[in-house]
Parts: C-alpha cells; structure tokens; sequence
C-alpha cells in the first residue's frame, strides 16, 4: 500500500533527516521517498502490526503531518481500533469525512 502525505515544514536539515529516519526504522515501511511536498510511504501491510502503526500514528502527530490518508486502514479488522474516537488520532484521521 502506498500512502501519498503532504509534508509540513522542517525547522533544519536534522530535523527532516530524523522524521526520514524514524519512518525507516518502522518494520513494516518498505520504502519513503519524498516528492515535492510529499512524502510517499510504501507500508507492507502483512507487516504492519498495533505497534508498528502506533509508532507511525505518533511520528507522523509528532511532525504535524496530516493523519487523513491513513483513514483508509481504520476499514481493515485488524486496525478496527483505530475507529476510537478516543484516541489522540481520531480527530486529525477523521476530520473532513462526510
């Protein structure tokens, strides 16, 4: 699966380094390239499990890029959890939906 997010606004080169860093270090990313002000995340989906998604739900919160696009996982079983509206993420995933 691959994911298209509009990126935010670095504050230094180490700062968009680290956001690179952190989503390579989550087992279940293929892949991340940044395009223009996108980033494009290519998620093993088989590989990703609760923890994998939550540290990618917190690296992309922690850099104030967009959740939305990850809205499509809420519909899978196995990230049915995600739907609670009680989660830190819930808003910024769900906003805008209709």
């Amino acid at each position: 699966m691959i994911l298209q997010i509009a990126l935010g606004n670095f504050y230094s080169r180490g700062d968009e380094r680290r956001l690179f860093q952190g989503l390579e270090e989550i087992i279940a990313i293929r892949s991340v390239r940044g395009v223009g002000r996108y980033l494009l995340i290519d998620i093993g989906i088989s590989a990703l499990d609760k923890e994998a998604m939550c540290e990618l739900l917190a690296l992309l919160w922690r850099y104030e890029i967009p959740l939305a696009p990850l809205r499509a996982l809420a519909e899978k079983k196995k990230f049915d959890w995600l739907n609670d509206s009680q989660g830190y993420w819930h808003s910024a995933m769900f906003k805008n939906q209709a």
